[in-house]
């Protein structure tokens, strides 16, 4: 447009984008935030030219926000301004000692929330127009973290009274929890926790307050009252009759017990998110009390597939790195107290420190080691040199000679090669040394080229490749064949952003990952050190710098620690495709600095900055695929991946899957792929982009395609929407916008069309048939279900009218084993149970089943069909126990897989299985045997409920440890 920029103009604009990251990251969100900014400056222009004066004129991007805010604001009524503070403050989340962030939210739920849900729209609008929130199809977002301190009045709305604040926040959250478990009267707020919020609420207004939490404090009241009038009832029957002195009495009791069960459940799910491994303590304390009780189990069952943690005390300051000994029985840990420490975690259920702690030095200690023999530890750290110890006893470490001195400050990191006979270490003074370990001591071989300190080191498997990577933001590669003579490999692998903190082998040596302070992991393929190659995208989401990554032994999945406190695991199966496996760990109340594997993989070693270390154990039975499918046996699970690529695995032991034979690809990868295996289990059929593709697997490590795809006629469909019937010989398929095919398939090798069945007027998105075989249930995104007579598959008939009852489109269907019960579930968030016992006069039986707050995406029967599982776009699992369909009730509370769900959800054949989505390409196998559950947790979360910490969350109990 003929505009100039003043030199240096745009140098400040991008400083003051980047300030919320590290080495030039930032929020998309600062861009509408920077469009104000700029206008602001173009109105200030002087002869076509944007000036730095200007831009200050304007305050920049804080200040330009700050004065579109406020001039929103005040083009608000009254009673908007009021919906627009509120809906702005639940935006905002705060901690009990941390600065204010954004969080998201949905506009259903903040409209449906309101008081005044229409000014909410409005000032939503508004919002909306002048940049400062965010909204896409679902959710709704502040732009940027930047208005909640550049606008002076939400910056005041946040401080006015943060504890006030921290309480409606908190009864919101419990409020939305009472609604989504069905209005549980067990999370209803009793005693002094009620007292407090009524009279916070009472001061506030309710206009301060969800409409979920004003009536979660009514409810709340009212039990209150209720269980007022008992006891006045008790107290005036005591006057009269000594018998019904003895029922007040025993009322009275089971409302102490009512009250201390409900204490404890509220506390485990308080500390949930934040120490899971404490919440499955506690949860097991809630369980003793109430051993009958569903919702308790239903919370054992949740919990446990997730990684949980037993705590080893010891260290008085922050712990830099954890490592294993080769035979997994001894623990090693460095720290910044200046010591070594030894731990016996040859028994899981009760590691315990190992003699007394080794002295590191005068300073902090980055590193602890074991030799490829296990008979020497070698430690390193802040003083620049390096101790060694003799373990052949390993409660009395005798020190071995001298400490390798040679590095001009600290060491951050030093590795054994795998054949033990040489050191490297990484320093400060922007070397790599390495040390012979072996016979006569002679100065260290040093490896330069660094532009800075160097923070890491890492050998290859076969001990022929050393990376390292430091402050430079790059990682260089050595070839050690002769470690007398490395030589430098030209190619540096460069792409992060800021330094690398740690670089780990897989256990091949054909990839290496790269931990950045960008926040940030990258693969690399090193089959070609000269030639390495970044693979797949970098591994984003934590909020902090990466401080250690470490593959494990088997190689299937990658860790990574963060200062943001947390770890992540990645399956790294296909490093070209890598996915995060469930939530992350969490529960230290520092940056978590290190990590290590044990040999087996199924426990992980953290570190972090609040002195402990935690064991963690790691669930063994995560799969690759985001949807499967069993075979009828149970013993066989297919999976269809991101990459398009479908496995298939031995599921004998759940919790060790063997992966048959290679991953085969159809002709055309769809990272949306569906799986279904044939009754006789010889045939599997995989839908992808629009075809549908049948492959012989009789033997399952040899998978042979028949032929030519299926070819249909869109490519948009439910992923329910493939169904074999139960002789096998027909396959039902969607096929075009509105129509469904049925196809002969009894030679899977030569399939024959029946022809389109036409009668929906949306996309096929659920398919199913009875198990008689003589109905085809059909749901679509037209709201309906359709029931069709297939006893001719050549020539089906509808049978009755279009079921209608839902909403919204009908995702799944499903017929009971008995096929008298048809199941739906929708975009309506609900499911609904239909008598199909006489087809054509199907009816609904029973109302909606209602508990789900997103679709429902998922549903699988038990064999016996007295219980259904479904799952929804809300990440959680309910039961419910269907016996009686016309009185389906809810099977205790909604079960989290501990990531986001997907749509593949079923029962293995025998029931006590639960197959799941877990994650954007996992599936993970649940164990629905609480005493197993019980038996894990006990065994995973040692030293979790102290004495002390049992005072702090069940004062109204004596103390008794759950597992002792």
């Amino acid at each position: 447009m003929g505009l100039e920029l003043e030199p240096g103009l745009a140098e400040l604009i991008v400083r003051e984008v980047s300030a919320d990251g590290p080495r030039g990251a930032h929020d998309a969100g600062v861009l509408p935030l920077l469009s104000h900014a700029l206008l602001a400056t173009w109105q200030r222009r002087k002869a076509g030219r944007l000036t730095l004066a200007g831009y200050r004129a304007a305050g920049g991007i804080q200040g330009a926000v700050a004065a579109t805010a406020e001039r929103a604001w005040t083009g608000l009524d009254p009673a908007a301004r009021t919906a627009a503070r509120l809906l702005l403050l639940r935006l905002v989340r705060l901690g009990e000692d941390t600065q204010a962030t954004r969080r998201r939210g949905t506009r259903r739920r903040l409209a449906a929330e309101s008081t005044d849900p229409a000014k909410t729209e409005e000032s939503l609008e508004a919002l909306v127009r002048a940049r400062l929130v965010t909204l896409d199809a679902e959710t709704v977002e502040i732009t940027h973290e930047a208005l909640l301190t550049a606008w002076p009045r939400l910056r005041e709305w946040i401080d006015e009274d943060r504890s006030d604040h921290l309480l409606r926040q908190r009864i919101e959250e419990d409020g939305r929890s009472w609604e989504g478990s069905n209005r549980d009267s067990s999370l209803l707020y009793r005693g002094s926790r009620l007292e407090q919020a009524r009279t916070w609420a009472k001061s506030a207004g309710d206009t301060y307050l969800t409409r979920s939490a004003v009536e979660f404090l009514a409810a709340s009241v009212r039990l209150r009252r209720r269980t007022v009038l008992i006891a006045r009832g008790a107290v005036s029957a005591l006057v009269v009759l000594a018998m019904v002195a003895v029922g007040a009495a025993v009322v009275a009791w089971q409302q102490r017990n009512d009250a201390v069960f409900e204490q404890v459940v509220a506390e485990a799910d308080r500390v949930q998110y934040t120490d899971p491994s404490l919440s499955a303590r506690i949860d097991l304390v809630a369980h003793r009390l109430r051993p009958d009780d569903e919702g308790t189990n239903t919370r054992l069952i949740s919990i446990v597939n997730a990684p949980l943690a037993t705590p080893l005390t010891g260290h008085t300051g922050a712990v830099y790195l954890t490592s294993f000994s080769p035979d997994g029985k001894l623990l090693a840990t460095a720290g910044y107290d200046r010591t070594v420490r030894l731990w016996d975690v040859s028994d899981r259920r009760h590691p315990k420190a190992l003699g007394k702690p080794l002295a590191g030095g005068t300073s902090w200690v980055s590193s602890a080691v074991f030799s490829p023999d296990g008979r020497t530890l070698a430690g390193a750290g802040d003083d620049g040199k390096i101790r060694r110890w003799d373990l052949a006893d390993p409660r009395h470490p005798k020190p071995l000679g001298t400490p390798l001195a040679g590095h001009g400050g600290t060491i951050y990191l030093i590795a054994f090669s795998p054949d033990g006979r040489t050191l490297a270490s990484a320093g400060e003074d922007r070397t790599v040394r390495l040390w012979n370990t072996r016979g006569a001591q002679r100065p260290p071989t040093v490896l330069t080229g660094a532009g800075a300190a160097v923070r890491s080191v890492a050998w290859s498997p076969d001990g022929r490749t050393l990376a390292a990577g430091g402050d430079d933001d790059s990682v260089r590669l050595w070839n050690t064949t002769d470690v007398r003579r490395p030589r430098a490999y030209d190619r540096v692998l460069k792409g992060h952003t800021g330094l690398v903190h740690s670089v780990a082998f897989s256990p091949d040596g054909t990839e290496l990952a790269s931990g950045s302070a960008d926040d940030s992991v990258r693969l690399w393929d090193v089959r070609d050190p000269a030639d390495p190659r970044q693979v797949g995208p970098p591994l984003t989401g934590h909020t902090g710098p990466i401080w250690s990554v470490a593959f494990s032994p088997d190689g299937r999945m990658l860790a990574a620690a963060s200062a943001d406190s947390t770890a992540s695991l990645w399956n790294v199966s296909d490093p070209a495709y890598p996915s995060q496996v469930g939530e992350p760990l969490t529960g230290s109340s520092g940056e978590m600095y290190a990590l290590g594997f044990s040999p087996d993989s199924r426990t992980l070693a953290t570190g972090s900055g609040d002195s402990k270390v935690r064991l963690w154990s790691i669930p063994a039975g995560d799969l690759v695929g985001g949807s499967g499918a069993f075979r009828r046996d149970g013993q066989v699970l297919a999976t269809a991946g991101r990459d398009g690529r479908i496995r298939l695995w031995n599921v004998t032991d759940p919790a060790r899957p063997l992966a048959l034979g290679k991953p085969f690809t159809p002709v055309v990868r769809d990272p949306d792929s569906q799986v279904l295996f044939s009754p006789d289990g010889r045939t599997l059929a995989v839908l992808t982009s629009g075809r549908v593709h049948l492959w012989n697997v009789a033997d399952p490590a040899h998978p042979v395609p028949y032929g030519p795809a299926l070819v249909l006629r869109s490519r948009f469909m439910g992923p329910d929407a493939l169904a074999f019937s139960p002789d096998g010989r027909t396959l039902a398929t969607a096929y075009d916008s509105h129509t469904l095919q049925l196809w002969d398939v009894t030679d899977p090798s030569r399939p024959v069309s029946h022809g389109p069945i036409a009668g929906h007027r949306g996309y096929i998105n659920g398919l199913t048939f009875s198990p008689d075989g003589r109905t085809l249930a059909s749901g679509s995104a037209d709201g309906t279900i359709r029931l069709w007579k297939v006893t001719d598959p050549a020539r089906p008939t509808l049978l009755g009218k279009p079921l209608t009852g839902h909403t919204g489109p009908v995702n799944v269907l499903l017929f009971s084993p008995d096929g008298h019960t048809l199941a739906s579930g929708g975009d309506d968030d609900t499911v609904r149970l239909w008598d199909v016992a006489d087809p054509a006069h199907a009816e609904q039986a029973g109302a909606a089943l209602t508990g789900h707050t997103e679709a429902v995406v998922s549903l699988t029967y038990s064999r016996d069909g007295a219980r259904l599982a479904s799952g929804g776009n809300d990440n959680t699992v309910r039961l419910w126990d269907v016996a009686d369909p016309s009185a389906a009730a809810p099977i205790g509370q909604s079960m989290s897989p501990s990531a986001k769900t997907g749509s593949f959800l079923t029962f293995s054949p025998d029931s006590r299985m639960l197959g799941i989505s877990s994650g954007a390409d996992t599936i993970r196998l649940w164990d629905l045997d609480v005493d197993e559950a019980i038996d894990h947790i006990c065994a995973t979360t040692g030293n979790v409920l102290t004495r002390q910490e049992w005072k702090e969350y069940l004062p109204r109990l004596s103390y008794d440890p759950p597992c002792d």
